[in-house]
């Protein structure tokens, strides 16, 4: 009995080294809540602007189902798929942050999650007549061999916002490979806020209207850097990008910007 008794506690102290769980301690459970855990938090993820990969595609292929994202589909998570997951958070009464975390997800990808198939009424002027518009959008007007000219330094330009339809006033201050250019007046400078909720860095598809041309465009709504217009409402200018257009700081095209100029021409 009492060798049995040794043998029985040898078997246990083996047990405890080799982390062999013992008899009865429900090992199947503890499994089950490890692959809870996991799976916690894959659903936790949060996709936002530079996240990339399958799931920025699935987000995207999903979106356009929707009809809220009509852009090529890339895997890159970029202003123009926060603004699709915007208008997707707004259209479906969630918090518009711009991001896909659970709850955002949820709603994505269940059979209740509402279709976009309708614009705002004051934008309908300028979408493209194939499109139930009435009228066309922006052209699309090279930056370099003509749109530096169509909108030179000095020039006040009509800047419409495609998804409001809402305008304002800018001049164009100075800028060489895109426009920089200031709110004309405090009004167009409070307009702008208002557009974009606040100072913001994302970027919108608009259209310029000058010289009797409505020209295709991207804009965002940061001031920065030097200021020429006093008593505006803005300290700093912001980025008119046309077609081709590109950047100050390492001259080349930003894919967002160019994105938005894009969906201003319609396409």
């Amino acid at each position: 009995m009492k060798k049995t008794a040794n043998i029985f506690v040898l078997m246990l102290l083996v047990c405890f080294l080799l982390g062999v769980p013992a008899r009865g301690e429900g090992t199947p459970a503890d499994v089950d809540m490890d692959e809870g855990v996991t799976q916690g938090a894959a659903d936790g993820e949060v996709l936002k602007v530079k996240c990339t990969g399958q799931k920025v595609v699935d987000l995207q292929l999903r979106l356009r189902d929707l009809g809220y994202f009509n852009y090529k589909v890339t895997g890159y998570y970029g202003t123009a798929t926060a603004d699709a997951v915007r208008l997707f958070q707004e259209q479906n009464g969630l918090v518009v942050d711009g991001t896909v975390g659970p709850e955002t997800r949820k709603v994505l990808y269940s059979p209740n999650a509402k279709r976009y198939t309708a614009y705002p009424s004051q934008a309908a002027s300028y979408l493209p007549t194939s499109r139930g518009g009435r009228s066309s959008m922006g052209a699309l007007v090279e930056w370099f061999s003509r749109g530096q000219y169509l909108f030179p330094r000095g020039a006040v330009a009509k800047v419409i916002d495609l998804y409001t339809g809402r305008s304002f006033y800018m001049k164009r201050s100075g800028g060489v490979n895109h426009a920089d250019s200031e709110p004309l007046t405090e009004k167009d400078a409070q307009t702008i806020k208002e557009i974009w909720g606040g100072w913001s860095w994302d970027r919108r598809p608009v259209i310029v209207e000058i010289g009797g041309v409505r020209v295709a465009a991207s804009m965002h709504g940061m001031p920065h850097a030097y200021d020429t217009i006093p008593n505006n409402g803005m300290q700093g200018h912001v980025c008119i990008h046309l077609y081709k257009s590109r950047t100050h700081i390492n001259n080349r095209e930003d894919p967002d910007h160019q994105a938005a100029v894009m969906r201003a021409a319609g396409r």
